[in-house]
């Protein structure tokens, strides 16, 4: 007889005939009986300390039932499956820290933990992520009050043995420990997206009809997340001729230029990845980003050098990062490892020192979970005269938790919050995700009306951590008037009708070029069912020539495409945009599939807007030569 971690196997199959209510339990008491006469005996008495056995017995063991562990907790604790003899109901409940979609899901779990422990229901948390740092996980469980342990398995092996793989997969075990559901707490949360509520509460489902001791509907959903980084043998060797790649022979400079920029503290992204430390205990999460071409983040087609802030991988830095993944991340000669960036900070500015720096007058309350329509702020500036702006930079309180923030000005006199955020009104900035400050080419500015109240939109995403934040930005004033205005504009399709369930709505935007002009950044702005965004030109007896074709658009990732050369448009030209829309059940991140969706600002409705800056090349774009005239 042949006996693994979850019961017996290799015994004699029950003959169909023989299914009965009497038979059924018979059997499986002559299997069990036959595996633990086995030298596998002992286990019994040693997983439960010895005699322990005697006043803590094991539940009724099945063919199906989990194995008993033990494992430290966070404080170096031990704790037993078989100490939750009493328990009518145990929940592991498998957590990482910087895993963006566990990290959400934290406060739900905790008040599930409080709302069943009455009703004999245990929780245990898990992290099985080989080197997630215990600091990290202490302030995760202080933060989410959590008020389970947190149990370390390190090796991995809980987590494999149970078929997990994810950060956010829950595992039920009823009181003889079988497994009875395994999976998503729920569907509101995914990677890249939220609903506004979930539709489908599988923990919640399960819990119910275990503790009623009826059959859970659901059994198995896949739990999104982060995957989780099992233990492997790695080596500091330096790496051989031919051998595969290290930290520090090629990955920590891939890392640095294409990674660092983000992924540091206080700069938004959910983990760090400056170090040999920080990538080793990411290399899970960073073969699924970099395979699927999800990180570094970029949508938009076109030759190497196009474009300024381009961060894709080529596609030798791309085999490199995945090799190294794959032969276990060996970290190589530690003396030729290249010093990382220098730390951004949470208050550091890009742009350098701003001339001028305005905030939020108040703190803006983000709750821990859900989804929070966007917020809008007014601040005033009050500034006597115009302001010519060279650089600017808007620098969340909260980084965490501020998905994108536009900002657009109101001159005097002028209201209305979406009217502001039109290109043909007030656009003046934004943050996005991966942005950064923008400085203007030299002799370009932005010119900020006197008196403009600065109108901020912002997109919170709440990460499972109540949290205030107040956004700043910062703006650098050129020392003389510019040769050329920065002007943006967009061609937008507010006539918006997509259809329920229309996988493949395509919608058109113009708009006419009254004067030679060279565009200098393309920035596409659709919600969560944007699927494709093209910019083109066209004149009477020409072909339409592409100007910034985002074939994958993704909501999450507003990015401004900046040309390294303007590109120049001519006089009496059109500029055309396409875009298409996906508002079928087959869109993960469509929030209901069943509406008639039309033009709205809130995130479950959509937009189509090409937002573009560029400059005059006429006089009537030469704001220094008006005023020498104006003398």
């Amino acid at each position: 007889m042949l006996c693994t971690e979850t019961g017996p196997v290799g015994g004699f199959p029950l003959p169909r005939s023989h299914r009965s209510r009497v038979a059924r339990p018979l059997a499986y008491l002559f299997v069990a009986g036959a595996c633990f006469a086995t030298p596998l005996a002992p286990w019994v008495r040693t997983a439960l300390g010895g005699d322990r056995a005697k006043e803590r017995p094991l539940p009724t063991l099945r063919a199906d039932s989990v194995r008993n562990f033990t494992l430290d907790d966070l404080d170096g604790t031990k704790h037993a499956l078989a100490d939750a003899k009493d328990a009518k109901v145990i929940v592991l409940a498998w957590t990482a820290p910087g895993c963006p979609v566990a990290m959400v899901y934290v406060p739900r779990l905790a008040a599930l933990a409080k709302t069943y422990a009455p009703k004999g229901v245990r929780f245990f948390g898990m992290d099985s992520d080989a080197e997630a740092p215990v600091e990290d996980l202490k302030a995760q469980v202080r933060r989410g009050e959590i008020p389970y342990p947190i149990l370390l398995d390190r090796d991995g092996a809980i987590a494999q043995r149970l078929d997990v793989a994810t950060t956010t997969t829950v595992v039920v075990l009823d009181a003889n420990w079988r497994i009875r559901y395994r999976g998503a707490v729920d569907d509101q949360y995914a990677v890249g997206s939220r609903k506004d509520k979930a539709e489908h509460a599988w923990l919640v489902d399960a819990l119910e009809a275990v503790l009623s001791r009826q059959p859970v509907e659901v059994e198995t959903t896949k739990a999104p997340g982060c995957p989780i980084t099992f233990a492997k043998a790695r080596t500091t060797e330096p790496a051989a001729s031919g051998a595969a790649p290290t930290w520090s022979g090629d990955v920590a400079a891939i890392v640095h230029r294409k990674c660092v920029q983000c992924h540091q503290p206080d700069q938004g992204a959910p983990f760090s990845l400056r170090t040999f430390e920080d990538a080793r205990s990411r290399t899970a999460t960073m073969r699924a980003a970099v395979a699927d071409d999800r990180m570094p983040p970029w949508h938009a087609v076109g030759p190497k050098g196009q474009w300024a802030n381009d961060r894709r991988l080529d596609p030798t830095e791309k085999s490199a990062l995945l090799a190294w993944v794959d032969a276990g991340a060996p970290e190589g000669d530690k003396a030729r490892t290249p010093e990382p960036p220098p730390l951004l900070g949470k208050d550091a500015w890009t742009i350098g020192t701003p001339d001028a720096v305005f905030a939020f007058a108040e703190p803006q309350k983000v709750p821990a979970d859900g989804v929070v329509p966007y917020r809008y702020v007014e601040v005033k500036t009050d500034f006597p005269e115009d302001r010519w702006v060279s650089a600017v930079e808007v620098r969340p309180g909260a980084p965490d938790v501020v998905h994108h923030v536009l900002v657009a000005f109101a001159p005097p006199g002028r209201r209305g919050r979406q009217a502001a955020f039109l290109p043909t009104t007030g656009f003046f900035a934004a943050m996005v995700p991966g942005g950064r400050g923008l400085v203007y080419p030299e002799g370009m500015a932005k010119k900020l009306p006197k008196g403009a109240t600065l109108l901020f939109q912002i997109h919170y995403t709440p990460n499972g951590i109540a949290q205030e934040d107040v956004t700043r930005i910062g703006l650098r004033f050129a020392k003389e008037t510019p040769e050329r205005e920065v002007f943006t504009a967009g061609a937008m399709a507010i006539q918006l009708d997509i259809p329920p369930g229309e996988a493949n709505y395509v919608t058109r935007a113009a708009l006419p070029v009254p004067w030679d002009v060279r565009v200098l950044t393309f920035m596409p702005h659709m919600h969560v069912r944007g699927t494709s965004f093209r910019y083109g030109w066209w004149k009477l007896g020409q072909e339409e020539k592409v100007l910034c074709d985002v074939p994958k658009y993704d909501f999450n990732w507003q990015t401004p495409y900046r040309l390294t050369e303007p590109v120049a448009i001519p006089k009496g030209s059109l500029l055309r945009c396409v875009a298409t829309f996906d508002n079928s059940a087959a869109n993960p991140y469509n929030p209901d599939p069943t509406a008639r969706v039309t033009w709205g600002d809130q995130t479950w409705d959509e937009m189509m807007i090409g937002y573009l800056d560029y400059v005059r090349d006429d006089d009537g774009g030469n704001p220094r030569k008006k005023a020498a005239e104006a003398k």
